[in-house]
């Protein structure tokens, strides 16, 4: 390092993770949750039965696009088409505007349609029971090792990445960065971390998202609604999933680079950060008020003003803010003391090499 350096006091570029790879990590997770839940829940309320009946208003409740409920027939779109609304009208059927729904007595309603709606009623039930068991034993399943998402390969490439980035960043200023590159035990002992705290809450919300699942499912066929109806709420759920798994990848994934940078931070003598917030409109108004200040590593600012939580950029859940670190005169001294360490070290090992060769 040229003795200039020394007294020189500079800030280091703000290193972010690439997004690519938060949308890789969502993916393995939609993956899983497809492949574990979803699928096996969309194959047990699958309709093996040939819909072919003479009859629109039969065909019409088999397909589930209508539905009978509390003396009304009701559109599952809300809208009825020519040939079903003719149909139900000449039953006795009175449109309610109101309702959005065909209003007629069961008493009314012919024989042959009321057995279609039980038997429809009961294939539902059954399912749902099916479905209920097959949710009761993926619940009891979760926790089980083997159910674990892998992660290990893409938090390498991260990890790997954010080192070559911040190498890069510190000889732009000229320092020379002295600690230890990622050996791959370390970055073994990152990604099993990362690993653990993902899958963690991966199997947490699916529980409940399982547990919420199987109340409602159960409560659909108390109501007599149509096997169709559950399979869209299903997707409807898996919509659901495909975010949060978003959100998953996004947080973890910021606090995993968050952590590994404070380490590596702390490691070559920084003290102090500044602050980027992501101004955008989507910013927390606490974190536009810390955007530009400056910190030190070892006591840094409240992040969430509900909990009183402290902590660095990224490491409070859909935080997108990132830190720079400043060499400021403390990390030239603490740079001082780290070369006299180094130097030290290796003054011994030649000592010992020497003594072995003579």
């Amino acid at each position: 390092m040229a003795k200039s350096s020394w007294k020189v006091k500079m800030e280091l570029k703000p290193i972010p993770y690439k997004k690519q790879y938060e949308q890789i990590i969502a993916n393995k997770i939609v993956v899983w949750l497809w492949a574990n839940i979803f699928k096996e829940c969309l194959v047990i309320l699958e309709e093996n039965t040939v819909i072919n009946d003479s009859n629109i208003i039969i065909a019409a409740l088999e397909a589930g696009s209508i539905y009978y409920q509390d003396g009304a027939f009701y559109s599952k779109t809300g809208r009825f088409n020519n040939k079903i609304s003719k149909e139900l009208e000449k039953l006795g059927a009175k449109y309610s505007k109101y309702r959005k729904a065909y209003l007629i007595d069961k008493s009314k309603v012919p024989t042959e349609i009321l057995g279609a709606i039980d038997m429809m009623k009961a294939k539902t039930a059954g399912k749902v029971l099916a479905l209920q068991t097959f949710l009761d034993y993926q619940l009891g399943e979760l926790n089980k090792k083997d159910k674990n998402i892998i992660f290990d390969n893409i938090v390498d490439k991260i990890m790997m990445n954010l080192q070559e980035r911040l190498y890069k960043n510190a000889e732009q200023h000229k320092i020379e960065l002295i600690s230890p590159k990622l050996t791959d035990f370390r970055a073994n002992e990152i990604a099993k971390r990362y690993t653990d705290n993902l899958n963690f809450w991966i199997k947490n919300w699916t529980g409940d998202n399982i547990t919420r699942m199987r109340s409602m499912v159960g409560q659909m066929a108390i109501e007599g609604r149509s096997r169709q109806d559950v399979a869209d709420y299903i997707m409807k759920e898996f919509g659901i999933s495909q975010r949060h798994a978003m959100f998953l990848a996004k947080n973890e994934t910021a606090i995993a680079t968050t952590s590994y940078l404070q380490a590596k931070y702390k490691e070559e003598g920084f003290v102090f950060f500044r602050w980027h917030t992501n101004i955008d409109g989507r910013e927390r108004p606490l974190h536009k008020q810390l955007n530009g200040k400056i910190f030190r590593f070892d006591n840094p600012p409240i992040i969430d003003e509900r909990t009183g939580q402290t902590g660095l950029p990224g490491e409070t859940y859909n935080c997108r803010c990132t830190l720079s670190p400043i060499a400021s005169k403390e990390f030239w001294e603490n740079r001082k003391k780290l070369y006299k360490v180094q130097n030290s070290l290796i003054s011994k090992l030649r000592g010992l090499l020497n003594a072995k060769i003579k």
